[in-house]
């Protein structure tokens, strides 16, 4: 078993292009079983003008390069402007393609041309990553020295491309031609992560825990965060991968679509954890979570259908297919893995509050979106307060590149961006002109009528203000609806959202009503952790209940359309200073029907981004059974002028993505 690898008083640094390396560096290390260390940059003179600027400066964030969520952020003057994912422009969910819209969008909020960025910041070292994809060991002085000295059009034509679809140094050729006088700097993916949750963080310095799949050679790592430095002190390599082990059982399990692995989460529940032993034997790990695999896996296509295979006959369980229906045995699978990955993220996070000696921890990296994990490592007492990065996934990973250049360039500034709301896209624009003939007439505001359609039982789309950057829907492009009504989960997931009934959905609290209905430990502002309904609102469930349909249709309390069968819930803690526009809206309807929250889902259909604009808003609004569209500040009636046949349709061209 190999365990976290100490960095060894190597540093994490960010690399400028044309930087030379020490001459009295450590040599490098050829054992792949051998400490990862992170050579030192020089502090020798660079010729690029970044060292000369002032705090007023323009650093423009780009991440994706390692295979999806394409996203930029502008930092201007040290002050977040905006964050933008490139998915949201071409309609392709997880969109891997350099974020060339994204990036103009956040130029145009901020009314700068692309002459006027001063430091373009990645998210990634894509170099890195693709020499560890060709050799399969992490990175070493060796191939950190050649990442510096090949040229980046050599590697991008001549590197064999079967491991992947597109080359990792795409993104730094698009860059150069939108940016052709602009130094380039490039962050290690981890302290990009880690870099974002910080900066969102009421802390001042924290243990950071940052977990996912891949981030160039590595898939965790731990550190410590503060205003002036952020730095990893221990890491796991790839081949110790508790993300590639969730990501592998996912694809098992017929959920196989970038970015499923929260369709295991919600499954899980409904299993017992029958095969935690079986999987513990194909993935043993230590007592501080260093998990590896018992066969080499990677993400490209034939290994994981390799590993498929192999999984299925340890298991002596047959692979699912997409659709095929889940039996009891999947759904106990499913259960296991959970359960396994919350231990093992426990034991990690025991090793962090042990190797850092800091109170505090930022949970941050893809598997961080993983909010019962979440919530487990806030209940367990190991660190005074938890922070859940708000963006955990990729799709945060610009705003973290450029918040480490300017942490840099003004060390004394602090790295903190306003945390009151991560509304940072565009807002919807007008209806389409075909929509005004739909406008009902509105009896007082918006939000009180709104909130009296939702407490009819109607399904309300809510489209107003900055779209929210994530994965989440925070109350800028969100469906709502009623969580008293019994049915409402089946109705939005099979009718409106076109995907598997047994998914939760989020309630959307008042959060100064939250611990009233629910276990929450601290805020949840974006939808960070699960929470447990609290007993006094408990019904109680008959011993017996088996399989998934029992279990799910069984009502547990009052609103059963926002609690699992567990009794958990991902909560969204809604607060005046955060988002006073839906906080008036849950202020409404708390005032008809005295529940203080509503459902909350994101606006779309499954497999499709997020909508951006109100010509999206209503083409989804057209072809799903979604009742009524809050349009800034207009309401509309549906058409209905499509039959079910031309919406299930419509909604097919996304299913690839779900």
């Amino acid at each position: 078993m190999r365990p976290w690898q100490h960095q060894g008083g190597f540093q994490h640094e960010l690399l400028v292009l044309g930087d030379p390396v020490h001459s009295d560096a450590a040599s490098a290390n050829q054992d792949y079983h051998g400490p990862l260390s992170r050579p030192p940059i020089s502090p020798a003179k660079r010729n690029f003008r970044w060292l000369d600027m002032i705090r007023g400066s323009a650093i423009l964030g780009i991440g994706g390069a390692l295979g999806h969520d394409a996203n930029a952020a502008l930092l201007v003057d040290g002050r977040l402007i905006s964050a933008s994912q490139e998915e949201r422009f071409t309609r392709i969910k997880h969109e891997w393609n350099f974020p060339r819209s994204a990036i103009l969008d956040c130029l145009n909020r901020a009314g700068l041309g692309p002459e006027r960025v001063d430091v373009c910041a990645f998210a990634e070292k894509p170099l890195q990553s693709l020499l560890f994809d060709q050799v399969g060991r992490p990175t070493s002085r060796l191939t950190w020295l050649l990442a510096k000295l090949v040229p980046e059009e050599w590697v991008d034509s001549r590197f064999p491309r079967h491991t992947q679809p597109w080359s990792p140094m795409t993104y730094v050729r698009e860059a150069r031609r939108m940016f052709p006088k602009t130094p380039f700097r490039f962050a290690w993916h981890h302290l990009s992560h880690a870099s974002a949750a910080f900066a969102a963080s009421p802390f001042e310095q924290a243990a950071f825990l940052c977990l996912d799949g891949k981030g160039e050679d590595i898939s965790a790592s731990i550190g410590i965060a503060t205003g002036k430095r952020t730095k990893i002190l221990y890491e796991l390599p790839c081949e110790n991968g508790l993300g590639l082990l969730y990501t592998l059982v996912t694809y098992y399990l017929g959920f196989d679509s970038l970015g499923s692995e929260y369709k295991v989460m919600g499954l899980a529940p409904f299993g017992e954890p029958t095969f935690v032993q079986k999987l513990r034997d194909f993935a043993p790990s230590d007592a501080n979570g260093a998990l590896r695999l018992t066969r080499h896996v990677n993400f490209t296509p034939t290994s994981m259908s390799q590993a498929i295979d192999a999984l299925a006959r340890h298991l002596s369980v047959a692979a699912r297919k997409r659709k095929e229906p889940l039996s009891n045995a999947h759904i106990d699978i499913a259960a296991s893995l959970q359960t396994i990955f919350e231990e093992e993220v426990l034991k990690m996070a025991r090793f962090a509050r042990k190797a850092t000696r800091q109170t505090d921890l930022l949970f941050c990296g893809g598997c961080a979106q993983n909010c019962v994990a979440a919530g487990k490592i806030r209940r367990s007492g190991l660190f005074n307060r938890v922070f859940t990065s708000p963006v955990s996934s990729d799709m945060g990973t610009a705003l973290g590149a450029a918040l480490l250049v300017h942490q840099e360039l003004n060390s004394s500034c602090g790295g903190k961006i306003d945390p009151n709301g991560f509304y940072l896209g565009c807002e919807p624009g007008d209806a389409p002109l075909e929509a005004s003939r739909y406008r009902l007439p509105i009896g007082g505001t918006v939000h009180k009528t709104a909130a009296r359609l939702l407490a009819e039982g109607k399904v309300v789309g809510w489209v107003r203000g900055r779209m929210e950057l994530g994965a989440r829907a925070l109350g800028a492009r969100s469906i709502l609806g009623d969580p008293r009504v019994e049915d409402m989960q089946s109705v939005l997931n099979l009718k409106i959202k076109f995907r598997e009934s047994f998914r939760p959905f989020a309630p959307a609290i008042l959060a100064e009503d939250s611990a009233e209905w629910f276990d929450a430990e601290g805020p949840s502002n974006y939808m960070e952790y699960t929470a447990y309904l609290l007993p006094k609102h408990r019904y109680s469930v008959p011993a017996g209940l088996s399989g998934l349909s029992e279990r799910l249709h069984f009502p547990r309390c009052r609103l059963p359309s926002v609690v699992h069968v567990d009794y958990s819930a991902r909560l969204q803690t809604v607060r005046r200073s955060v988002h006073p526009d839906f906080h008036k809206l849950i202020s409404e309807f708390k005032r008809l029907t005295g529940v203080p929250m509503i459902i909350n889902t994101s606006f779309n259909v499954s497999g499709q981004p997020i909508v951006r604009t109100a010509e999206e808003a209503w083409q989804c609004f057209r072809h799903t059974d979604i009742d009524y569209l809050v349009l800034n500040d207009a309401i509309y009636d549906n058409p209905n002028d499509k039959t079910r046949e031309e919406k299930t349709s419509w909604a097919r061209q996304f299913e690839k993505y779900s």
